[in-house]
């Protein structure tokens, strides 16, 4: 059985940042993301968002920050459980990336 890339354990590792940690803006959109679709719908568990999340591969899984891990597990969720289609936001980035590089 493979590890998945959440499991460090036994693995040899650094020691441990202990130091207390202020959410940024970021961080706080992509738990209210989390937190609205889950009263939209109520099988988006924290069961669903970390199993999603441990799906990712493991160069992904390790050089993305922790919400930003929330952030692709959640996008991968809301296309299985058909919220919304891959297609829809790919065109939403590509609109978002061409207005903003009209304002560079």
């Amino acid at each position: 059985m493979s590890r998945l890339p959440s499991d460090y354990g036994g693995q040899p590792a650094g020691p441990i940042d202990q130091s207390a940690y202020e959410p940024n803006l970021f961080d706080k959109r992509v738990d209210a993301m989390r937190i609205l679709m889950g009263k939209v719908d109520p099988k988006m568990t924290s069961d669903v968002s970390r199993r999603t999340q441990e799906e990712l591969d493991q160069a992904t899984y390790d050089n993305a920050p922790y919400y930003g891990r929330w952030l692709l597990g959640l996008h991968k969720t809301l296309i299985e459980r058909g919220h919304l289609e891959r297609e829809a936001i790919e065109a939403r980035v590509a609109a978002i990336k061409r207005r903003n590089a009209g304002t560079r």
